[in-house]
C-alpha cells in the first residue's frame, strides 16, 4: 500500500541565492533509517548506526567538529552505533545501541545534560546513568523516556517545560513528577506532550495558545491531563501546538491554529482536541514549527489549511517537521531515500545549495542508495 506524506501548512519561503556547497564530505555510508529535521538543521540515522547531520552549524550541533553550516551531510564525531537522532533548535541529540545518551551542539540553558553550560561540537555523554529508550530534542530543553519507562528532562525550564514542578534551567536530567509510565514523549519549544502507558495523553509546560489541551491557557509545571481521556498511540509537539495519533488512524491538535497548524478551518485556537479535517487515515505524525506533517496510507486531495498532498509523487515512511522545512524517508526497508523541502538558507535541506525548495529535493551524497 503506498504511503504519501500530507502537509497541513508549508510556511511561506524566503529568497535564498542558491549557492552550491565547496565543500564536499564522504559519501554517507549506508542507507538512512531514520531522519529528523530541526530549526535550521536535520540530521539522520544510517542502517548502520551512524549519525549524519547537514545545515545551520553555528552552535556545534552537527557534531562533526567545526562550526560551519554544511550544505550536505556531514557523519557526526565520536561514538558509533546510535539508535535514534532528535534535532532540536539549536543542539541534537543521540540514544547510542547502549540506551546510553549523547547530545552536541548550543547548550547556554544545559539542553545537553552534561552538567555544564558549554556548547560542544561533537557528541557528549548526557550526565548520570540512565538508560533511554528514546529521546526528544526541543527548543532549549531534551526529554527522553528510561528504560523504564519513566521520563526525565534537562535544560531550559522557565515555562514548566521540564515537569519538575519548578521553573528552573536544569543541566544534568530531572524526573518529571507524577510517576507515570510513558510510551511516548514529544518536546516541543516551549513545552512538552507524553503517552502514558494506558494511552492517555498528558502535558507540560508554556500554554498561553492552548497546547496543553488541558482546556485552559495556565502554564503547568507538572504533566496535566488532555482534556477528553481519548487514547492515543503517538504524540508530537510543535511551537504553540500539539498533535497525537489514534490508533484508528485519526489525528487530533490543540494549541495554536494560526497558520493552519491544527488542520481544522473553523478556529485561530483549541485548548482541547480537535479532530483534524479531511477523513484521512494516518500512520504517522510530526509537528514543525507552526505546520505538520502526516503519512497516510493513500494520500490526500490538495486543499487549504488542512491536509495537502505533497507534490512529487514520492511514496514516505516516515515524515519530520521543522522550523521552516521538512523532512522525510521514502518507502523501501534498507533502501530508503531521504528528501527535504522548504526554507534552506542555511543548507538545511541537504542538496548542496541554499536554494528553497517547495517539493521534495533528494539529500546529496547518498550514492549508495
Amino acid at each position: 500500500m503506498s504511503r504519501r506524506c500530507a502537509v497541513l501548512l508549508a510556511l511561506p519561503l524566503g529568497a535564498a541565492c542558491g549557492m552550491n556547497e565547496s565543500f564536499d564530505p564522504p559519501a554517507v555510508d549506508s542507507p538512512f533509517s531514520a531522519i529528523a529535521a530541526g530549526a535550521l538543521h536535520s540530521c539522520a540515522v544510517t542502517v548502520t548506526a551512524r549519525v549524519y547531520c547537514w545545515g545551520w552549524n553555528r552552535d556545534g550541533e552537527l557534531g562533526e567538529g567545526s562550526r560551519t553550516d554544511r550544505h550536505l551531510p556531514v557523519r557526526a564525531l565520536g561514538v558509533v552505533g546510535f539508535g535514534s537522532v532528535s534535532a532540536g533548535a539549536g543542539h541534537t541529540c543521540a540514544v547510542a545501541a547502549t540506551g546510553q545518551p549523547f547530545c552536541w551542539g548550543f547548550n547556554l540553558s544545559g539542553q545537553l545534560g552534561d552538567s555544564s553550560f558549554s556548547g560542544q561540537p561533537t557528541p557528549v555523554a548526557v550526565a548520570g546513568a540512565l538508560t533511554l529508550m528514546t529521546l526528544d530534542a526541543g527548543g532549549a530543553f531534551t526529554c527522553g523516556i528510561a528504560s523504564d519507562s519513566a521520563p526525565w528532562c534537562w535544560g531550559w525550564g522557565a515555562h514548566g517545560q521540564l515537569g519538575d514542578g519548578a521553573r528552573t534551567d536544569r543541566r544534568s536530567p530531572v524526573a518529571v513528577l507524577g510517576g507515570a509510565k510513558l510510551t511516548a514523549l514529544s518536546a516541543g519549544i516551549q513545552h512538552a506532550c507524553a503517552i502514558a502507558a494506558d494511552s492517555t495523553a498528558w502535558c507540560w509546560g508554556a500554554n498561553d495558545l492552548g497546547q496543553l489541551g488541558d482546556g485552559s491557557t495556565t502554564d503547568t509545571t507538572q504533566p496535566a491531563p488532555v482534556t477528553g481521556a481519548r487514547k492515543f498511540i503517538a504524540v508530537t509537539a510543535g511551537y504553540s501546538h500539539t498533535c497525537a495519533l489514534e490508533s484508528a488512524g485519526d489525528i487530533y491538535c490543540w494549541g495554536d491554529n494560526s497558520l493552519g497548524q491544527l488542520g481544522d478551518t473553523l478556529v485561530a485556537q483549541a485548548s482541547t482536541p480537535r479532530l483534524v479535517v479531511g477523513g484521512l487515515t494516518f500512520l504517522s505524525v510530526s509537528a514543525g514549527a507552526a505546520h505538520t506533517c502526516g503519512v497516510t496510507a493513500a494520500g490526500s486531495q490538495p486543499c487549504t489549511r488542512k491536509p495537502t498532498l505533497v507534490v512529487g509523487g514520492l511514496s514516505f515512511q516516515s515524515v519530520s517537521g521543522g522550523t521552516q522545512h521538512s523532512c522525510g524517508l521514502t518507502s523501501g526497508a534498507g533502501n530508503a531515500i531521504a528528501y527535504c523541502w522548504g526554507l534552506n538558507d542555511h543548507g538545511q535541506l541537504g542538496d548542496g545549495t541554499n536554494r528553497n525548495s517547495t517539493s521534495p529535493v533528494r539529500v546529496g551524497k547518498q550514492e549508495g542508495t
